[in-house]
């Protein structure tokens, strides 16, 4: 059984020269299936393009926070037909960004609570992308459902404090380079925390690769380091979390 990388880009440029070689290098070392994850209605669209030219490619559909300032009203129904796609396993990236600063926070709210009634009417799983914005976005997870959610906090860098009420609403919580940088020890603490049947991986490619590459683009064959590191942490081997993560993004995602 080898990793699922539950989140990367590459149909970014920076894949341009060897998109081809990228995911070839990933699926012989070691990676068995990659979630290409939209940003808006045009990368949602190459997203699913990639996922028919690769069996071991899926794609999802989302406006990210930062992208959400000028979304025509067409967009969100014509995301939502890309839902109906059968290698199209989630929506997003959508959720809050109160970090860059591109997007005013109100928003950002209103379009992450559309989003939100489309898992509550489709029931495809969400990916969340949250920066600087933990207890706001629970806040707005509590507001719309009363029942547990599905889905997943991509790219994970809170703390354990941060993570617990997520973990509460129904989330799973996925971790990326970050939690092998050496100054990242509270990261670490939380995904020594994360119970087993929540945590996942991604690279976020092509960014954030881990610290033995970082500043350089990441790749889906680098997540290896992250795992290895994860399981240093949670004081298991990395044969079992490779199986446990690779099974509950299976089950997530319906892959």
């Amino acid at each position: 059984m080898g990793l699922i990388d539950t989140h990367a880009h590459f149909y970014f440029p920076d894949f341009d020269q060897d998109r081809e070689l990228s995911i070839r290098r990933a699926l012989e070392g070691g990676v068995d299936a990659l979630i290409n994850v939209g940003t808006d209605l045009e990368t949602s669209r190459r997203c699913l393009e990639l996922s028919r030219m690769h069996p071991a490619l899926y794609a999802s559909a989302g406006i990210h926070p930062n992208d959400s300032a000028e979304v025509p009203e067409s967009d969100y129904g014509e995301i939502e037909k890309l839902l109906h796609e059968p290698k199209m396993v989630a929506i997003g990236e959508v959720g809050l960004d109160f970090y860059r600063e591109h997007s005013p926070h109100d928003t950002q709210k209103r379009v992450l609570r559309r989003f939100l009634g489309m898992h509550l009417q489709t029931g495809k799983p969400l990916i969340i992308h949250c920066r600087d914005a933990y207890f706001e976005l629970a806040d707005i997870l509590r507001q719309e459902s009363s029942s547990p959610y599905r889905g997943v906090i991509h790219c994970f860098t809170g703390t354990r404090l941060d993570m617990e009420p997520l973990l509460e609403l129904g989330f799973h919580i996925s971790f990326a380079g970050p939690l092998t940088y050496k100054k990242n020890e509270s990261l670490r603490e939380a995904c020594a925390a994360c119970p087993g049947e929540r945590i996942l991986f991604e690279t976020d490619a092509p960014f954030l690769a881990p610290n033995s590459r970082r500043g350089k683009r990441n790749e889906s064959s680098f997540m290896t380091e992250t795992v290895r590191t994860a399981a240093e942490v949670r004081q298991e081997s990395f044969e079992h979390l490779e199986a446990l993560s690779t099974a509950n993004a299976r089950s997530l995602f319906g892959l």
